[in-house]
């Protein structure tokens, strides 16, 4: 008869299970020398506290590490709620940016094509409908009749309409106001200057427009020297080389990026990653992570007026009039203002109609609650403004 296991040799063989050695090896490597008696009721039982409490650690420290896994939950949850108490929640996602936006490699993105559905971002409700090339409203056709005199409205989001009908934007309303006259909105939410330009040079200029109208927002001054947009989305930019001329930059635009989409899920979804995101981010180290350069503190307007320059001639080159359309809603730039922005772009010869300072406009009337894009009043004054210019020019 073999002689019995000592209990030494049983602690062995249980400590082999622990150090990741398969268990049924370990009996079958003992059966031959009849030890597989003694390890009756002790295999079992250790691989049963293993399940529960692994690598041998103690009952009472497996409960210590789940009591502070749950506090910790619950700090979590409670800093969360307190955030958002305090007004400090996760950044804010218009739907458009999901819903109505696809992309594309020249201007970073256009609109849904053949798309049609409602933009709901809790302070308006509206329907929209995008046409095959990308646009807002009726399908449009590069032919031009000879009777009628075109006007091409290009820019942001306030061009595009952003929270009203497409009847009661501003181009709509212009068309249906004046006669022998069609205006054709390529406007594309989101968009800053430089996207506007290249639009206008790749797509809107085949129109063939008597007129360009270029809608300017606050923000386009500082976005137009950033190559990712509202912290997720790349788009195109230019930069100034030492003569003065206008450089692009970031053509063909990158797809996003697998860390930028997580990175973009957080901070969209958690207070305490924006929070995060804005301590590590804050400040002029933001502009360096969203732009891969600074303007000048000198001359902090010098890209944004040559942008608009370039635009100019642009609508000149075909003999079309040329008109800025401006207003200072979502500027954040910290250089310069909004006031030089304006005078500069006057003094380099662009007639120019700042919104704000136009007598009879009222914004707590004419601006959507909350939002402060222009609500139907804001569009119809601003329809009025531009019709007087035609009317002169």
């Amino acid at each position: 008869m073999p002689a019995k296991m000592s209990n030494e040799k049983a602690v062995s063989i249980r400590n082999a299970s622990v150090d990741g050695i398969d268990r049924e090896r370990v009996l079958n490597s003992t059966r031959r020398h009849g030890e597989i008696d003694d390890l009756k009721g002790v295999g079992h039982e250790s691989f049963s506290q293993l399940r529960k409490c692994p690598m041998r650690i103690s009952k009472s420290l497996c409960k210590r590490i789940a009591l502070a896994s749950a506090s910790t939950a619950m700090a979590v949850i409670g800093l969360e709620v307190a955030l958002r108490w305090f007004g400090a929640g996760p950044l804010s996602v218009n739907p458009d940016q999901r819903d109505l936006w696809v992309y594309h490699s020249e201007f970073g993105w256009i609109g849904r094509p053949n798309h049609e559905g409602t933009l709901d971002n809790g302070y308006f409700k509206v329907h929209v409908a995008i046409n095959s090339q990308g646009l807002r409203g009726r399908e449009a056709t590069f032919e031009k009749s000879a009777a009628m005199r075109r006007v091409l409205v290009v820019g942001d989001s306030f061009a595009w309409g952003f929270g009203v009908e497409h009847a009661e934007i501003f181009a709509t309303r212009l068309e249906a106001a004046l006669s022998a006259t069609e205006v054709i909105n390529g406007g594309m939410s989101g968009y800053s200057t430089d996207q506007a330009l290249l639009w206008l040079r790749n797509e809107g200029m085949r129109y063939a427009p008597d007129v360009v109208v270029y809608v300017l927002s606050g923000n386009d001054d500082i976005m137009n020297y950033m190559q990712v947009a509202y912290w997720t989305y790349y788009k195109p930019s230019f930069r100034l080389d030492r003569e003065g001329n206008l450089q692009l930059r970031g053509v063909p635009v990158p797809h996003i990026k697998m860390a930028d989409r997580v990175r973009h899920a957080l901070r969209s979804r958690s207070a305490i990653a924006m929070a995060i995101e804005v301590a590590l981010l804050g400040g002029e180290a933001s502009f360096v992570y969203l732009a891969d350069s600074l303007p000048n503190p000198s001359n902090p307007h010098l890209l944004t007026v040559a942008l608009v320059g370039a635009m100019h001639k642009e609508a000149q080159e075909v003999g079309a009039s040329f008109l800025v359309v401006a207003n200072s809603q979502y500027w954040f730039s910290p250089w310069g203002s909004y006031q030089r922005l304006i005078v500069e772009l006057r003094d380099a010869g662009h007639d120019v109609i700042d919104v704000e300072s136009e007598p009879g406009w009222e914004p707590d009337e004419m601006q959507i609650p909350g939002d402060g894009h222009w609500n139907a009043k804001g569009h119809e004054f601003v329809s009025r403004l531009v019709g007087e210019w035609l009317s002169v020019d």
